[in-house]
């Protein structure tokens, strides 16, 4: 019977983590699928007689491994570990088939997966087997990426950019449209890369002013934040920051996002975006740096606005 502590299971797993480290700095946690998602005659989920499913399911991809981590249940002997494949590269259509068990009779809460190929998307679920028998029902799933650590990845990300708007209007609309371009060898999470557009006229303004359309992996997946500088500059009072949360997948080696076009509403009309600092009258894709980016926190595309002037 297992009795270990949470704390001694994070411990483990702290300890794996810890001497693979340098693998982790480029895929971040996992992602949590979707129920509704997934095939169910492929994976039982609704066991109503069944113990409860392990919760708190993490999965942290490297190169060429994937660690799983759970929370304990007391009086579990031992938890069985499932992989699937995910079809298709989007996470909103995440599916399970053929789901290998992977090992039984893993008596901690943490699990490695080393027969993993880099660039390849792979699910989890996991269940516990008790000392009489009874097996719990599967976990919620989750899917990591293993990626192979490039040193490029920073000097690789583009932004093109272009206005569904015309300079000079005095428009209460903005719609730009980027396309994040992957130009390394390796692939690229969104969920490590932040979008920021600088603009005049976005204080006071929520995601009730923002909507999105035309987005490959679902405009679900796009978190917009809008922030209020702190003073207000010639060429911006605010930006809209873009987040991807982990279902918006990767952008592959060579590849790219695709035209994502945005609106911001904004309050009240009469500013024309002549003077924004973000804005740019092209109507067709092209590179433009005063799109800000950053990939896992560093700045990595454009230039930000001289906020000193």
């Amino acid at each position: 019977m297992i009795n270990k502590s949470k704390k001694a299971s994070l411990l483990l797993a702290a300890t794996i983590l810890g001497t693979t480290a340098g693998s982790f700095l480029v895929a971040p946690s996992a992602h949590a699928a979707i129920e509704s998602n997934v095939v169910k005659n492929d994976i039982n989920w609704d066991m109503p007689s069944a113990p409860a499913a392990p919760s708190d399911v993490n999965a942290r991809a490297g190169s060429e491994q994937v660690v799983l981590t759970w929370a304990p249940i007391d009086n579990a002997k031992s938890y069985d570990v499932r992989r699937y494949n995910v079809i298709n590269n989007t996470y909103d259509s995440v599916k399970a088939n053929e789901t290998t068990v992977l090992t039984t009779g893993v008596t901690d809460a943490v699990y490695m997966d080393t027969s993993v190929t880099n660039g390849q998307i792979y699910g989890y679920v996991v269940n516990a087997v008790y000392g009489d028998g009874q097996v719990s029902q599967m976990s919620m799933p989750v899917i990591a990426t293993p990626m192979e650590l490039s040193g490029n990845v920073k000097d690789s990300i583009v932004l093109q950019y272009k206005s569904g708007t015309t300079a000079g209007t005095n428009s209460s609309v903005i719609q730009p449209t980027f396309n994040i371009m992957n130009t390394s060898g390796t692939p690229v999470n969104l969920s490590d890369i932040r979008v920021r557009y600088y603009f005049n006229g976005g204080k006071e303004l929520t995601a009730k002013n923002f909507s999105a359309g035309n987005i490959s992996f679902g405009s679900r997946n796009i978190e917009p934040n809008f922030v209020s500088l702190e003073k207000t500059y010639k060429q911006a009072d605010s930006y809209l920051e873009l987040l991807f949360n982990a279902e918006a997948g990767i952008i592959r080696a060579g590849d790219e996002t695709g035209p994502m076009t945005f609106t911001i509403q904004k309050n009240q009309s009469g500013t024309s975006q002549d003077n924004d600092y973000s804005y740019n009258n092209s109507s067709e894709l092209t590179e433009w740096n005063k799109v800000a980016v950053y990939y896992q926190g560093d700045l990595v595309w454009g230039t930000e606005p001289d906020l000193n002037n």
